[in-house]
């Protein structure tokens, strides 16, 4: 009888070297050039594709080195985003995210101006393309997220009057990307979207503790429970329309307190609306304490859609073990069809 195998990859991001964080740090007080950090870069995504190789797995990232943060670096890709430190947004932005035990990146990429098409991450592609024989995933931030993270009361009012205008448009400069990105060969586009995931700790008319904080900040406002769903499906489907030849995926995770009353709730909160999202795979981390049993989620899942199965959580000191791995993994076989499962 034949193994069944599962195809492995990681999310997108993958730790950074010291020296990295170092060299960033040097770069940003002027004491070495952009072609000096440029090497640092290069040389973490080469060392990174080498680990994720010797790992065995199938499917490599560039672990996301280059980038400042998942979502962050799109002010320095994309025209019209400028980055803002958050104090400069709102002076008690620091304790009203200490308040909520909810952390967000200082420098936030904040809508300036009307946004424009530019490359995301074509450019991280071909680099890593040159490097590993391995097919290639990239990670994309999703037009959901971009729309909390990115649009701010005071400083995007102006040229995008409601959040959601600024969601269309950088959907339209996501898609040609996504275009660019098929037409170059990437095996994998992975569309980030961890704001619907953290909706799991919502009620229809209180939102988790993350749009709170937003909230303070940038001054969006929560639209209910079900209509925060439904605007993120529209906004995913609308992008990824038609396209085809690459397969896509969307990835959603979550960190929940142990005192949440979602504690150990999963993804399946979000049904049946998350299962009408175009991808063909959704990547959900269930490595995480309190993240809920992918299986409650795995088995209404359609027939036509995968399962990327998160098993291993990189931040944890302690590296999980064989047997762990496979308990995890066990749980799901139940009711999902292997070949199904990545």
């Amino acid at each position: 009888m034949q193994e069944l195998t599962f195809t492995t990859s990681v999310v997108g991001s993958f730790p950074r070297p010291r020296w990295l964080i170092e060299a960033f740090d040097r770069y940003n007080k002027g004491e070495i050039s952009k072609e000096e950090l440029d090497e640092y870069l290069d040389d973490a995504v080469k060392l990174t594709v080498k680990e994720e190789e010797l790992a065995g797995l199938d499917v490599i990232t560039d672990g996301e080195q280059r980038r400042t943060s998942f979502v962050a670096f799109v002010g320095q890709k994309i025209p019209g985003f400028k980055l803002i430190y958050v104090t400069d947004i709102n002076p008690k932005a620091i304790d009203i995210m200490k308040q909520y035990k909810a952390q967000l990146t200082y420098w936030r990429a904040v809508a300036v101006e009307q946004i424009r098409d530019a490359v995301i991450a074509l450019d991280e592609f071909r680099f890593t393309r040159s490097v590993t024989e391995r097919r290639i995933k990239v990670t994309l931030p999703s037009p959901y997220l971009i729309m909390w993270e990115t649009w701010d009361a005071k400083y995007s009012r102006q040229v995008y009057p409601q959040p959601e205008d600024l969601a269309k448009d950088y959907s339209k400069v996501l898609r040609q990307e996504i275009i660019r990105l098929r037409d170059a060969g990437v095996d994998f586009i992975q569309l980030d979207e961890p704001m619907l995931g953290d909706l799991i700790e919502a009620r229809e008319n209180e939102p988790d503790r993350y749009r709170k904080v937003i909230e303070a900040i940038h001054g969006q406002k929560y639209r209910g429970f079900k209509n925060e769903i439904y605007l993120a499906r529209d906004l995913i489907n609308e992008t990824v329309k038609g396209i085809d030849g690459v397969r896509i995926g969307m990835h959603m995770d979550r960190w929940p307190n142990p005192d949440s009353p979602f504690y150990g709730i999963g993804f399946e909160r979000l049904a049946p609306e998350v299962y009408d999202i175009k991808v063909r795979q959704y990547v959900l981390e269930y490595a995480s304490p309190g993240s809920g049993d992918p299986a409650v989620f795995a088995k209404d899942l359609p027939s036509d859609k995968e399962l990327g199965l998160g098993v291993i959580d990189v931040r944890n000191p302690q590296v999980e073990d064989p047997q762990t791995v496979v308990q995890r993994v066990e749980r799901v076989v139940k009711v999902l069809d292997p070949r199904r499962i990545c």
